[in-house]
């Protein structure tokens, strides 16, 4: 353990997969709406970082309150075609035209995001003890186990394409919903797609 390199300072926040979205009927799936609707509303996490009120209409790119996964639901109200080279990308928006169910560009829309694996090395036993609704998934971390998580908006950063502690090679995590279940996980090797069961596969935040 004398190779590794711990940066203290870095504390990777997670959220479980299975915890955001088996407990919860949140996101923009299903409720794209046009204009501005107040009713397009759920409670989720936003664009910026916050769980609470966010909305699926085309107004809440300009109120900065969509749904952090508004970009790749609603797909209606804007894409980006994306050309990926490494991590450098080149995004052109262009705006649908609302009579015709195809858009004139046919090239392919990309999602730009990629995957770290890592090795669970420690975690406090209070991840074993939780049981309430939204906490379970921690019951199912081990010592040992490879784990999954996912580096894309909003946790990516704009101009690295990169989320916080993703580069590190001994990790120290806490989990989203319980401050006293963390620990620290080593990188293994970034991968394109995550690949791991859906209760070790988790999300920057």
């Amino acid at each position: 353990m004398g190779l590794l390199s711990v940066d203290q300072s870095a504390v990777l926040v997670v959220a479980a997969l299975f915890g955001m979205y088996q407990f919860a009927d949140g996101g923009c799936s299903g409720r794209c709406c046009e204009g501005t609707d107040f009713t397009c509303v759920t409670t989720d996490w936003r664009m910026d970082r916050v769980y609470g009120m966010c909305y699926c209409d085309e107004r809440c790119l300009k109120t900065k309150d969509c749904c952090f996964d508004y970009p790749t639901e609603c797909p209606g109200m804007w894409y980006s075609n994306i050309s990926a080279d490494d991590n450098l990308i080149t995004r052109h928006k262009h705006r649908l035209n609302k009579h015709k169910d195809t858009v004139r560009d046919k090239k392919p829309v990309y999602s730009f995001h990629f995957c770290m694996e890592f090795k669970m090395e420690s975690l406090t036993p209070q991840c074993m003890v939780e049981n309430r609704p939204y906490t379970r998934w921690m019951q199912y971390l081990r010592e040992g186990y490879s784990v999954c998580v996912a580096c894309q908006p909003p946790a990516m950063n704009n101009r690295s394409r990169s989320c916080q502690g993703d580069g590190n090679l001994l990790l120290h995590w806490q989990a989203v919903g319980s401050p006293r279940c963390r620990g620290t996980w080593r990188k293994v090797q970034r991968l394109q797609h995550c690949s791991c069961p859906q209760v070790h596969s988790f999300i920057f935040i």
